[in-house]
């Protein structure tokens, strides 16, 4: 049966995709009109409403980034084309990759659920990509984890998009996210057999109503909910990482300090996530743009009707946490949703027209969702560059871990780097680094079993093993015996039968 559930996502998936690409083709628009903003709203002026380009994090202490792409991310445009000159003394790394997967549940509640995750990892011309995306809402999360990866593996297979990645980045993620967006979509409404032919449901998105329409409950009528997160990341030119991300399947860069301190864990992705100002800030902004009120509800989880916001919003002030929403959710005894004492939250939007449930989503930015991306949940992704000839100099082994909330919720990120190098496997080899990676996902499955029972969630992970390549020293030959311009050889040979004759033989 997990099986056949399995499979039917994928096929809804291809189904999907063949009808927005023929939607696409039918409304006669090009790439840059698909990539317009929102009908009648401007298009953002600032990087935090866009959640565009990131400069690689100052906590990280990552070292600089090459003049040419330091320049770029002035721009918002990076550019990933490094050289030597750019990046005197950076030497290129050498990776190794491994991945593991398990479905949620408990016993035998385990094997009974399809696995709502999905991943994939591309090793080939442009070098290495990986992804983790972790569907959600019963009934379509399979399929949208499953379009998304599908449509992320063609794009990232087609050379003129691997040229457009290393010229403009942030251009060329935004085309990623939007053509897996679409592909969820049109997959979600393959699954449901009914879509919004006649309008009722726009996003507001020209880029995305241009080439796909909701998919409708055929039950409520009202637009189906579902949807996945996604990050990507890529190792650019051997020497850094580019990270792209929807939502909350993190990544952490760690290892074990060199000087013999301890381990070493940074996340290098964004918080998306309803307890995020930054998030907060940004859904706000699109409300003042589209010159609507409010849509969505930052709250925390409740077992009351009484929504406990998360923040507080004083007039003529700046919003921050509220203090007393939170002390109400722990009266409530609502409890923490990771071991990192992070509460449970969600954005809440208002029912579509003709509906009468309020859909809920734990994060502020998904591919799929459709009422929810009407009301300021985005597709766009965050886009972090990270340098890695510091981290590099300064951890080994050194190891990145993309995974899924089903990991993350259940370690702290440096315990999680410490599971992973706890045994003596060589995690610069494909058998090493698969041994270590599937005991972490063993140990995580332990966990959830312990504290979680039959509620432990999907769990996927992606683990890279970075080091500094070193290239083997060349062969030197022994230089050849000097002879005369006439010797023959025969002297050798005289010498030689001489020294027989002194031994005797």
């Amino acid at each position: 049966a997990v099986e056949e559930a399995e499979e039917e996502a994928r096929a809804a998936a291809a189904v999907g995709r063949e009808r927005a690409r023929s939607r696409s083709k039918s409304s006669g628009r090009d790439r840059d009109d698909r990539r317009g903003s929102p009908e009648g709203v401007a298009a953002p002026e600032d990087e935090e409403a866009n959640g565009g380009y990131t400069k690689p994090y100052s906590s990280l202490r990552m070292g600089s980034v090459p003049p040419a792409v330091a320049e770029a991310a002035a721009e918002e445009t990076p550019r990933l084309r490094a050289s030597e000159d750019e990046a005197p003394g950076a030497p290129a790394m050498a990776t190794v990759y491994a991945a593991a997967t398990a479905a949620g549940g408990s016993g035998r509640n385990a094997r009974q659920r399809p696995n709502q995750d999905a991943h994939f990892c591309l090793d080939e011309g442009a070098g290495l990509v990986v992804g983790v995306l972790d569907g959600h809402g019963s009934a379509l999360g399979a399929v949208a984890a499953q379009a998304a990866s599908q449509e992320m593996q063609r794009w990232l297979r087609r050379p003129k998009n691997q040229a457009a990645l290393r010229e403009d980045a942030q251009a060329a993620l935004d085309d990623l996210f939007l053509d897996a967006h679409v592909a969820v979509l049109a997959a979600m409404a393959a699954k449901t057999g009914a879509e919004d032919e006649e309008g009722r449901f726009p996003t507001g998105d020209r880029a995305v109503d241009n080439r796909v329409r909701a998919p409708i409950d055929p039950k409520t009528r009202v637009p189906a909910e579902g949807g996945t997160t996604a990050t990507v990341v890529a190792v650019v030119e051997n020497r850094m990482l580019l990270i792209a991300q929807v939502g909350d399947s993190d990544a952490v860069l760690g290892g074990r300090l060199v000087d013999g301190s301890g381990v070493s864990a940074e996340k290098l992705t964004a918080d998306h996530t309803p307890c995020s100002l930054s998030e907060f800030r940004r859904v706000r902004q699109w409300e003042r743009r589209r010159g609507a009120g409010k849509e969505l509800d930052f709250v925390y989880d409740s077992p009351t009707s009484e929504l406990l916001h998360v923040f507080e919003e004083p007039a003529g002030g700046e919003p921050q946490l509220s203090s007393k929403a939170a002390e109400m959710a722990d009266d409530l005894g609502v409890g923490f949703k990771s071991m990192r004492a992070e509460r449970p939250s969600h954005v809440v939007a208002p029912p579509p027209p003709g509906g009468t449930v309020s859909p809920k989503l734990a994060v502020t930015r998904s591919l799929g969702d459709p009422h929810l991306q009407a009301c300021g949940v985005s597709w766009r992704p965050e886009v972090t560059l990270v340098d890695l000839a510091e981290p590099a100099g300064e951890l080994k082994p050194l190891v990145l871990v993309v995974g899924s909330d089903g990991l993350w919720d259940l370690w702290q990120y440096d315990e999680a780097i410490d599971e992973l190098l706890a045994e003596d496997e060589d995690l610069g080899t494909k058998e090493g680094l698969t041994a270590a990676t599937d005991r972490l996902l063993a140990a995580t499955r332990a966990k959830g079993e312990e504290h979680l029972g039959p509620s432990t969630d999907d769990t996927t992970l992606v683990v890279i093993s970075i080091a500094p390549e070193t290239k083997p020293e060349p062969t030197r030959r022994a230089p050849a015996a000097r002879r005369g311009p006439r010797d023959d050889g025969a002297g050798e040979r005289r010498a030689k039968s001489e020294a027989r004759d002194s031994r005797g033989g």
